[in-house]
């Protein structure tokens, strides 16, 4: 909790905070943000509190593990450890700055847009007066939103509702929005580990507690957790027997962000059952998809803005991120193809267009050839077909595809692992992120250079020291088979 108050005090001086904000006449914020010593301060706890919430969550998920010679830890104690460490470590977030990503600023614009009478699939927040004045990113000045008409008609609600407010009241909202989704993700992620007769509270300690979560769904407030929490509902009711119910959670969470349309497929062979002919698979998907994409449309055309979400599902693309496969072979194969006078730039586009027809080519293999496996490891492997092959995988597409796998079931230590190491290499992009700082301290060394390596330098120790820990002191239980009562659940 140390860790998050740490965040949350540096988020005074170096969290996001536009041109126009009231904040700026607050004479601590003022003194805070226009002193060098304060900001590095500020930026100083940020990344501390992150590596003190790093090192606080290996170190609650390794009390859930069985110590060599003992009995592995009571079920129900551990599961109420996690849940309280998760709700001590999200209160002091939700009152923080924006960090780590501007997005909510973006939703704000998206409400103005919307209240004003205009299509944010057809233009930019830049189209509102003073829309720079907001803290929007300058990359969404010109660019179409990527969410579907659902969570516009929240962004319309949020902003209709604080107009008499300063924006950081319309913040404080999505921000409440965004906790609410990780509350649905880790309840119904309960339900599925209970379900199947999984270790709850390691389910728990990933989706509710992991630093990577609270810093890209709390901090960040990003709109994942809604898709995610809609989703995995949906899957679950679909899994009890209420397909119907499942499939128009899932629409929900198409209605957030397009994406989510991965997941239709599996509602429809859930709904199906497994060993289900094709033509009960077919009927079951044409059901899910009149019933899913049919309630989208629909939405969209109430709320006057059509159907230009799916034009919206290309917008994510537009930015790519250096650590993508798609992008490290697109860039290296650009770099060597004016070697043989071919144009390097249309090498890159190539590659990127060929990863992702790989990508779509190995979800509908799945969906074909593999349709009996569990419906869990279907959802997962198809989301990490389409992301793992993007030349855009944002931190939070990470925790898409971790949350995903976490359902699925973990059990061996090379799975804990896959967890782990990917948690802590987002965790160090987001802390690369640049801080919101003035223009006279915008290349100053102790800003830019320093936490970027007490970071680096914080997580490896802690790693390294989480490993001899692990090796020495900890045992990590056999697999087991799933009961077969809860592996048939779903038919």
């Amino acid at each position: 909790m140390i860790g998050s108050i740490g965040i949350a005090a540096g988020s005074l001086g170096v969290g996001w905070l536009g041109p126009a904000s009231v904040l700026h006449s607050w004479p601590l914020v003022d003194t805070i943000r226009n002193a060098r010593v304060a900001e590095v301060l500020c930026a100083l706890a940020v990344v501390l509190g992150a590596l003190l919430l790093l090192a606080a969550w290996i170190s609650l998920g390794l009390s859930l593990l069985r110590r060599r010679g003992e009995p592995a830890p009571e079920a129900t104690g551990a599961t109420k450890r996690v849940v309280t460490a998760a709700i001590a470590w999200t209160v002091p977030l939700i009152v923080a700055l924006p960090l780590f990503s501007r997005d909510m600023y973006a939703y704000v614009g998206q409400g103005r847009l919307m209240v004003a009478g205009s299509n944010p699939y057809l233009t930019g927040v830049a189209d509102i007066p003073g829309w720079y004045g907001i803290g929007v990113d300058p990359l969404w000045a010109d660019t179409s939103t990527p969410y579907g008409p659902l969570f516009l008609w929240f962004e319309k609600m949020v902003v209709t509702a604080t107009s008499a407010f300063p924006t950081e009241i319309a913040v404080l909202l999505f921000r409440l929005l965004a906790v609410a989704g990780l509350a649905m993700m880790a309840y119904y992620a309960w339900r599925i580990a209970r379900l199947r007769g999984y270790n709850e509270a390691a389910v728990l300690w990933f989706i509710a507690a992991s630093p990577l979560v609270l810093m890209n769904f709390v901090a960040a407030g990003h709109n994942d957790s809604l898709m995610l929490g809609f989703i995995i509902a949906g899957v679950y009711y679909a899994m009890r027997h209420r397909p119907i119910l499942g499939t128009v959670l899932v629409a929900a969470a198409i209605g957030v962000k397009p994406i989510a349309l991965i997941a239709l497929p599996i509602i429809g062979l859930i709904w199906a059952g497994q060993h289900a002919s094709w033509g009960v698979v077919i009927r079951r998907w044409i059901a899910v998809a009149a019933i899913g994409v049919g309630s989208v449309l629909v939405l969209g055309w109430v709320l006057g803005v059509g159907a230009g979400w799916i034009i919206g599902l290309a917008t994510p693309t537009a930015v790519s991120n250096w650590y993508a496969p798609a992008n490290i072979i697109g860039l290296t194969l650009g770099g060597f193809a004016p070697l043989v006078h071919i144009d390097g730039g249309i090498t890159q586009a190539v590659v990127k267009l060929l990863f992702m027809a790989a990508g779509a080519a190995f979800a509908t293999w799945l969906l074909v050839k593999r349709r009996n496996l569990d419906p869990l490891l279907l959802l997962f492997g198809c989301f990490a077909a389409i992301v793992l092959t993007s030349a855009t995988i944002h931190p939070w597409y990470g925790i898409w595809l971790m949350t995903l796998l976490v359902l699925t079931g973990i059990r061996r230590a090379w799975a804990v692992r896959t967890i782990v190491y990917p948690t802590v290499f987002f965790m160090l992009i987001g802390l690369a992120e640049p801080f919101n700082l003035i223009m006279r301290l915008e290349n100053d060394p102790l800003l830019t250079v320093l936490p970027r390596a007490v970071a680096f330098l914080g997580v490896v120790g802690i790693m390294i020291y989480a490993e001899l820990v692990t090796r020495r002191q900890y045992a990590f239980d056999r697999p087991t088979r799933i009961p077969a009562p809860a592996r048939t659940q779903y038919i």
